[in-house]
């Protein structure tokens, strides 16, 4: 198959980790994998670096959009492409405007990878597949009356190779770490306010905070910590190149968005690290963790109720940590990935009328 990815947005973002590793693992089973992007876009620069083929799209912002749409028509038709799979709603509409030009008839697809509710469109109509990065996003899809038949659920896999196991198995040190970007929606607030109380039981414990500020200063946690009385227990990390090195310091993970978490990126790689995990009952979240370590969201004595259980149940720990590493080995590995992934291509293909 040859496969153009048109992914218009300029920022890397979980859209871009779905997309390229998806692609690389297309791109090992022998097809040929193509990208549009946005000039300078961070997507874009990734893909070059992964050694794949790329074209300039103009940027959202850009009202030219017809000059892009006969590079893309024309790129399609040089490279005979068969699928176009779209990763964002305005390249879900250029995808389309794209076949009402070209020559080569080719198979569209959508994919469906972050937190923004669909919309109803027309482009469904015009649309073989719908691919979605988890069951909370299919039932978005399937409440504006789209078919269940065109919307399929793939979890992204996990490159167990890259997560390090703990050195020391069991036991390990009470470290608890938290790492996301720094914004209202993932709940930081919860996590410090939690801090107190697991203190009180376990008061040689030690939280870390890693992530990107965005919408939040590490100055505002660091001056919450300090009014909580926790500021000696807590360590902040900024903004961290590799995860799983900050994952492999901790003995239990949490998440503790309040919304969000369509796709949760990081609960996948806290068990692939074979971390037990607390986690808020948002998103995705549910459908993957194990319901004992759930817990609704702003609730921060909660929270710290399930921080206690596993700090003093070893037992309890442990399990988690086997049971978390084994889904991630079985449910949502690389290979599980791609290959459903190459299979739905492929029925869009077979069932495509031209």
């Amino acid at each position: 198959m040859k496969i153009l990815n048109i992914i218009d947005i300029p920022w890397n973002s979980g859209i871009t980790s779905y997309v390229m590793e998806a692609s690389n693992g297309l791109l090992r089973n022998g097809h040929k994998i193509f990208f549009a992007g946005v000039k300078n876009g961070l997507p874009l620069q990734i893909a070059k670096e992964n050694g794949f083929e790329t074209i300039e799209i103009c940027s959202r912002k850009n009202p030219f959009v017809f000059g892009t749409v006969l590079r893309l028509v024309k790129f399609v038709q040089l490279y005979k492409i068969d699928i176009v799979n779209a990763h964002t709603g305005k390249a879900h509409f250029l995808a389309y405007l794209v076949s009402l030009l070209s020559k080569r008839k080719f198979v569209i697809i959508r994919t469906k990878s972050d937190a923004i509710r669909p919309q109803k469109s027309f482009l469904y109509k015009k649309t073989q597949k719908i691919i979605v990065a988890s069951e909370f996003i299919r039932k978005r899809y399937l409440n504006i009356g789209i078919g269940p038949e065109k919307v399929v659920t793939i979890y992204q896999g996990i490159n167990v190779t890259a997560a390090p196991l703990p050195s020391t198995r069991y036991p390990l040190p009470s470290i608890v770490g938290i790492i996301g970007r720094l914004d209202p929606v993932k709940g930081h607030k919860y996590f410090l306010e939690s801090i107190a109380n697991v203190l009180k039981k376990f008061p040689e414990t030690k939280f870390l905070i890693a992530g990107k500020e965005e919408n939040i200063k590490y100055k505002e946690l660091e001056q919450l910590a300090e009014k909580l009385g926790i500021q000696k227990s807590v360590e902040f990390f900024g903004y961290v190149e590799n995860v799983f090195e900050f994952m492999s310091k901790c003995s239990i993970g949490v998440i503790t968005s309040v919304n969000s978490e369509a796709v949760s990126r990081v609960l996948l790689e806290w068990m692939a690290c074979e971390k037990p995990v607390v986690a808020t009952l948002v998103g995705c979240i549910p459908e993957i963790l194990e319901e004992k370590f759930l817990v609704s969201p702003c609730k921060a004595e909660a929270l710290a109720r399930k921080i206690i259980e596993l700090l003093q149940n070893p037992v309890l720990a442990k399990n988690a940590r086997e049971t978390n590493r084994k889904k991630i080995e079985e449910k949502f590995n690389l290979e599980k990935f791609v290959t459903e992934t190459e299979k739905v291509f492929y029925e869009a293909i077979n069932n495509f009328t031209y």
